[in-house]
């Protein structure tokens, strides 16, 4: 039987916000901007979701800072994987999820820079593909990256993703006909057109999820578990 287990990177896989949190007090003091002002930094971040030329620019205009925006760009990009360090017990689940004869893939949104940083964090040799939107030309939701990375890794789409944001991992999951949980990061469910199959906390415990299921069918779960 076809095992498939699909999981995104930033605040799922790797702790996003505590690097972010750790970059970003870092450029306060290097900047000589009072480290109080994290939180109008973390506002134009948005959570990663500002792509980093547009954060550059506002932060630059916010706090008037004089250096280019193309060595700022270079600064972080150079920097900025260090801060994500080795997530040792998502290693661990992955590695028992692997000899169960599951195939693993990495789903996600953003620049190739994403594969910096799953190697900076030893992540990389973990999985049989690692799609990245930039690279592969489509991002999720869209359908097309869940079955571009079932296909390299030479299986049909049933299985699982595992993902933090609402929007793209979960409802993408959802109509690539995926089982999906939701990596909750302390919110509350909203959503009422589609909702996850299961919620977590961390990829170890979406594991044992998955682990815990891998008795029935991996596709879709019935219609009782959708609105």
């Amino acid at each position: 039987m076809d095992r498939l287990a699909l999981f995104d990177v930033d605040n799922t896989l790797l702790d996003r916000q505590a690097a972010f949190e750790h970059w970003a007090a870092d450029f306060l003091v290097a900047n000589h901007i009072d480290p109080s002002q994290y939180g109008e930094l973390s506002s134009i971040d948005n959570d990663g979701v500002t792509p980093r030329d547009v954060f550059f620019t506002q932060v630059k205009e916010r706090f008037g800072i004089a250096t280019s925006l193309d060595q700022l760009l270079d600064n972080y990009h150079q920097a900025y994987a260090n801060y994500y360090p080795t997530p040792h017990e998502t290693i661990r689940a992955l590695r028992e999820l692997r000899t169960k004869g599951w195939k693993l893939g990495v789903v996600t949104n953003g620049p190739a820079s994403q594969l910096t940083k799953l190697d900076a964090a030893h992540l990389t040799n973990e999985f049989d593909v690692i799609c990245v939107s930039e690279i592969v030309g489509v991002r999720k939701p869209d359908v097309r990256i869940f079955e571009d990375a079932a296909r390299r890794c030479g299986v049909a789409l049933l299985g699982w993703m595992v993902g933090d944001t609402p929007g793209t991992d979960i409802e993408g999951g959802w109509r690539a006909g995926l089982r999906t949980i939701w990596i909750t990061r302390g919110r509350t469910w909203s959503e009422t057109a589609y909702r996850p199959d299961a919620l977590a906390t961390s990829v170890p415990q979406a594991i044992a999820i998955i682990l815990a299921s891998s008795d029935e069918s991996p596709g879709r779960t019935s219609s009782k578990a959708r609105p």
